[in-house]
């Protein structure tokens, strides 16, 4: 009885190309290309043989770039993935083909379609070949993983070994940081981390990273307090990481920044009537879409251009760089930091006090976001990571604080985090009318994820479905439209329980429950007009 228990779930067969290396096959593709154009030359007796070998190439180069034709992803149903990866690639292949004939117009058409339809029909047949595969972690082990990822340590460790121990021989924080912030930070301080207990020896007041950062020295600060606002900070994850690197475990920092909502307050108080709008765009353009523009951030950081920065900070006396309160905490939580606190009222400048401690090490592997479209890591076809590819609807840094959301609100009805204030006021809009998930095109082209199917998910956000779902989710490709809808649902268990019967009808009948979600989902967003909430 308990061998039964702890048997693993029925899996299915999961079989690979013969010939795996995609070099080998990209190269076997091109050498069939070459041969069908030459078949259906010496066929027509027509037309320039070269031109017509020139848009085949250029059109095959596209579509096995765009559709990753070669890569089998999905070895548990290995002819029909087959089947539609070969059609998506065959299609933007016709599509790029008959563009070039459009800017050609000498070519033959007679051999260009022939040796198309050649082609096409060969390069299927030579990827037909499979062999059964072995191996492959456990779907016990898969999900012990992911929940072990999801829960706390037991003991937070930096890497030199300190922990988080009580300091009895130290004083009240009161002493050592009024001589650093003024009296009401210092009072907040005290109300919000009462159990803190410092020398002088151990508090640090910064206003950037010092040029002698004393990597060499041992970790022994329990409070650093920084001076200049986040906003101002000139490289602010470098920062954050050298205050988190030179925390004990279970050390404070206490910095200040204007949150984004005070900084537009300002603007409109500055400037009214008709003339707010356009100053308000010109500062949406050059602190928030400009440094967002791909590469040009580097080129702002690049030594060369130091100088940009400093005529800038001679002019206004600050960098004025535009945080939101998702970015300030979700950079936080990227450097190994949780915040404890954030004041609840507004300085006379705007800003508010945040409390963080370092309760982690920097998070490792996980590239942040910055760009119009986002690359999301979420689990994928057997616990592998896939990056599901959206337009930006949150702020920077958002991801990172994700769990912390959850521990702190919960989720609504419909699935969606309760109170996210990391959504912006745009990507609200683009959220409803489902936008965002447009880039996702090219994921399901590449194969990442498949036409219908459960979406792909966050590890934390699949850690809180039951084991029998993850089960199943982990041996059936994500998809890219949902079989559900937020109006669909009135809890948590609702959504589960929807999934749950797409996932086993799926198991089952395959084409047949795809086709059906695929058609209600048109029918709900045409005749009935559902949207996102």
């Amino acid at each position: 009885m308990v061998d039964a228990l702890n048997e693993e779930p029925p899996q299915k067969p999961r079989y690979v190309p013969f010939i795996r290396h995609t070099g080998v096959r990209a190269a076997i593709g091109f050498i069939l290309l070459a041969l069908s154009v030459a078949a259906a030359w010496e066929i027509h007796g027509r037309g320039s043989l070269v031109a017509v070998g020139a848009v085949h190439w250029i059109a095959w180069v596209v579509a096995v770039l765009l559709t990753h034709k070669y890569v089998h992803k999905y070895p548990q149903r290995y002819v029909s993935y087959l089947l539609a990866s070969h059609l998506k690639a065959a299609v933007v292949m016709a599509l790029g083909v008959f563009s070039l004939c459009l800017i050609a117009g000498t070519v033959s058409l007679q051999v260009l379609w022939t040796s198309y339809a050649f082609f096409i029909l060969a390069d299927f047949i030579v990827s037909l070949p499979r062999r059964r595969e072995t191996g492959g972690r456990p779907l016990s082990e898969i999900i012990r993983s992911l929940r072990e990822e999801d829960s706390p340590p037991e003991q937070c460790h930096d890497s030199s070994g300190s922990v988080d121990v009580p300091n009895s021989d130290a004083g009240s924080a009161a002493g050592p940081v009024r001589a650093v912030l003024d009296d009401p930070s210092v009072d907040y301080i005290e109300q919000n981390v009462s159990d803190l207990r410092v020398s002088s020896d151990e508090v640090m007041a910064l206003d950037d990273i010092p040029e002698a950062d004393g990597k060499g020295s041992p970790t022994t600060i329990r409070l650093i307090v920084g001076r200049t606002r986040l906003n101002d900070v000139a490289r602010l994850n470098m920062f954050l990481q050298f205050c988190a690197s030179h925390l004990v475990m279970g050390g404070y920092l206490v910095i200040r920044y204007k949150p984004l909502e005070n900084v537009y307050k300002d603007l409109r108080r500055r400037y009214t009537g008709v003339l707010y709008y356009p100053v308000c765009l010109l500062h949406y353009t050059w602190y928030r879409a400009m440094p967002r523009i791909p590469w040009l951030d580097k080129i702002y950081f690049a030594p060369k251009m130091l100088w940009m920065d400093r005529l800038c900070l001679a002019i206004t006396k600050k960098r004025n760089r535009v945080l939101s309160k998702a970015e300030a905490w979700g950079r936080l939580a990227f450097c190994g930091m949780d915040v404890v606190a954030e004041s609840e009222e507004c300085d006379e400048n705007g800003e508010l006090t945040v409390i963080a401690k370092r309760v982690a090490l920097p998070v490792q592997g996980r590239r942040p976001t910055y760009y119009f479209v986002v690359p999301l890591a979420k689990v994928g076809l057997a616990g592998e990571t896939v990056y599901a590819h959206k337009i930006r609807t949150m702020y920077s840094f958002s991801e990172f604080i994700q769990k912390r959301l959850f521990q702190d609100h919960g989720l609504t009805a419909s699935g969606k985090f309760a109170r996210d204030f990391r959504l912006t006021t745009f990507g609200k809009f683009i959220r409803r009318y489902w936008l965002d998930e447009l880039p996702q095109i090219f994921d399901w082209l590449r194969g990442d994820v498949k036409l219908v199917g459960m979406r792909a998910t966050s590890r934390h956000f699949l850690t809180l479905y039951p084991d029998e779902v993850i089960e199943r989710y982990l041996q059936i490709k994500p998809g890219l439209i949902p079989p559900i809808f937020d109006d669909n649902t009135d809890s948590f268990d609702d959504i589960i329980r929807i999934e749950r019967d797409y996932l086993n009808s799926y198991w089952d009948q395959p084409i047949r429950t795809d086709v059906r979600n695929l058609i209600r989902t048109f029918t709900d967003i045409v005749f009935r007009g559902v949207r996102s909430k």
